[in-house]
């Protein structure tokens, strides 16, 4: 497939249009026999989705991370269930495994219990986060402000654990691994394009900061940081091993707004009514970010285009993220000690 490059404009509704354009259809052949693939929030929305579209086709061993082992049990009785899943000759092999984005501690267990009992992993695609408009803060030390936390920062520290074991997997079988992170075009709302973090100030410090938070503009900001770790951590990646990624699945029927105020899920609930995919749709957009070549290595992808950020190409943009990456590795590495070498990160 050839990728378009969109440079987006700094108006929200320009990027996105009223009506979203149709995304072709996954291809018949497409097959993950032989593949692990791990899925987090797999139990609700595009993870869910998601699930269904691996297991369908065929995925040998699908793990499932979920807030609750009894919503993932759950939704490995549904996906084995499925008339398409159902009939296939060889069933997936399906594990649950709980993960709390917002708990460090839930995030750094859940990471050792996989490098332990899964000695092959070729796919991680890290779907879960939040939105709200609540400032709130991670219940475990150190109270990190709950989307950098869950959106950003487990994420981050998800994607370097699995790396070497990703890597060694695409050695061992011969074709490329995948690390996919869910994005937003909402980045290009994010406030540091128009007020970017003092250099005195450290990021982290900032994100946590309560008057330095912005209700309206927190979610574009965690999904800004999201791409900006990509794109580093894709620098110090060889694509012939690892190919990863951010993807805007555009907007979705999901459960990702039920902590709203009301008058704003109302609201929503209108143009959502107009405008969003299916779930199902949408994970077309996810599958196709784990599945194609090394031209999306590091990108935004919005859909099946590559979204350019130009903050990103700034001089302020480019020093957030160098500070961004140091950080992100001193947390990484204080979490978990040795991780940062074992990925090739040093």
């Amino acid at each position: 497939m050839e990728y378009k490059r969109w440079p987006p404009s700094t108006t929200f509704q320009r990027n996105m249009g009223l009506f979203q354009p149709t995304l072709p259809p996954l291809p018949k052949s497409l097959s993950f026999e032989g593949k692990t693939v791990l899925v987090t929030g797999a139990n609700s929305g595009l993870g869910l989705a998601a699930s269904y579209h691996f297991a369908q086709r065929k995925v040998t061993t699908l793990i499932l991370a979920v807030r609750t082992v009894k919503s993932g049990e759950a939704t490995k009785a549904a996906l084995l269930a499925d008339p398409i899943v159902s009939a296939l000759p060889t069933k997936p092999t399906i594990l649950v495994y709980e993960l709390d984005l917002g708990r460090p501690s839930s995030v750094k267990s859940f990471a050792s219990k996989i490098l332990a009992h899964t000695p092959d992993l070729n796919i991680v695609l890290l779907n879960a986060g939040i939105g709200s408009l609540k400032f709130e803060t991670s219940p475990e030390e150190p109270h990190n402000e709950l989307h950098f936390q869950v959106n950003y920062l487990s994420n981050a520290f998800l994607s370097i654990r699995f790396l070497p074991l990703l890597r060694s997997t695409a050695q061992r079988c011969g074709s490329r691994s995948y690390i996919s992170i869910v994005g937003s075009r909402m980045q290009t709302m994010s406030s540091f394009i128009k007020s970017p973090i003092p250099d005195t100030t450290s990021v982290f410090a900032f994100l946590n900061s309560p008057k330095d938070y912005n209700k309206f503009t927190r979610y574009g900001d965690s999904k800004l940081l999201v791409s900006t770790f990509i794109r580093e951590l894709a620098q110090r990646t060889d694509a012939s091993l690892v190919i990863m990624n951010a993807v805007c699945p555009g907007m979705v029927h999901t459960s990702i707004n039920t902590k709203q105020p009301l008058l704003v899920r109302a609201i929503t609930g209108v143009v959502f009514a107009i405008r969003a995919r299916t779930a199902a749709v949408g994970a077309q957009s996810l599958i196709n970010a784990v599945t194609a070549g090394p031209e999306i290595h590091g990108e935004q992808l919005g859909d099946y285009t590559v979204w350019e950020n130009k903050f990103l190409e700034t001089e302020e943009g480019k020093k957030m993220e160098r500070r961004l990456w140091a950080e992100t590795l001193a947390a990484v590495e204080k979490d978990a000690p040795g991780s940062v070498q074992n990925a090739g990160l040093e």
